[in-house]
């Protein structure tokens, strides 16, 4: 099922990730990757709360290849593969199952930069529960991201973005997900070896696949993002990220989740190679 923000990461890095940071793009190998692992107070995907109790361990590799680049409407194209997982300090359900193996996903997808600020990502996702808590599902996502940096004095950006997504049958209801956001943000320290984008998350999650009603939630919170540039490019290209987001809950997501909010609170470290 994974996260909103895991799979927008995981497209910026081919596409990820990082996570809701848009960059432009630019000249690179063929073949690159990117490995990181989220820790976090609780799984949820789409404002539904997989796994609450203790603590989410969230490993994600992305491998991307390089399909196209050059000039025109269209200036840059990839493939890639994603791996995914959700490791719980404690098991699923403590009393009845000893497996601590939440969920693994894996999928494949594409990424096209056109028009010099678009960035259009297609991912298919398919995931199964080690533990066998829930059933297997899959899932269609298209995202769209807006590249809009120098277009604000200074280094601001807001960063529009929006996922599409079409669930076909699972654990979770069928149907489209709609999930706009918005990440205003700031550099600071950008000339340092620890640059710190600072931005405030905004996004929410609509359409019919809260089994019929429009609203699934409204999620809003501060991010951290810090390039650690002290560490020697050959061993890649490494962030530590923070987030803190709270979630306001709609009629379907409430039920489900047995309380009208929450809080998501995470750390990421990250490689790029």
């Amino acid at each position: 099922m994974k996260t909103f923000l895991t799979t927008l990461a995981a497209c910026m890095a081919c596409h990820s990730h990082t996570e809701a940071q848009v960059i432009a793009p630019n000249d690179k190998a063929i073949f690159s990757g990117e490995s990181s692992i989220t820790i976090a107070n609780q799984y949820m995907t789409r404002g539904f709360i997989v796994q609450d109790e203790g603590i989410s361990f969230q490993p994600h590799l992305d491998l991307s290849a390089g399909l196209y680049q050059g000039g025109g409407l269209i200036h840059s194209a990839s493939a890639f593969v994603s791996l995914w997982s959700a490791i719980g300090s404690v098991p699923y359900d403590d009393r009845n199952n000893q497996n601590h193996f939440t969920e693994f996903d894996y999928g494949m997808g594409i990424t096209v930069d056109l028009a010099k600020r678009w960035t259009i990502t297609c991912l298919y996702n398919r995931w199964t529960s080690p533990a066998g808590v829930y059933e297997d599902g899959h899932w269609l996502s298209m995202i769209f991201e807006f590249r809009d940096h120098e277009l604000f004095p200074g280094n601001f950006s807001l960063e529009p973005f929006l996922q599409v997504t079409h669930e076909f049958g699972s654990d979770l209801a069928p149907g489209l997900c709609f999930e706009p956001g918005v990440r205003p943000n700031v550099i600071f320290f950008q000339e340092s070896p620890t640059p710190i984008n600072a931005g405030f998350l905004i996004m929410a999650g609509l359409g019919n696949a809260y089994y019929g009603v429009d609203f699934g939630y409204l999620a809003a919170g501060p991010q951290l993002f810090i390039p650690l540039k002290f560490i020697d490019p050959t061993a890649g290209n490494w962030t530590a990220s923070v987030e803190c987001l709270f979630y306001d809950f709609g009629e379907t997501t409430t039920a489900a989740n047995g309380k009208n909010r929450d809080w998501l609170v995470g750390s990421k470290l990250t490689v790029e190679f």
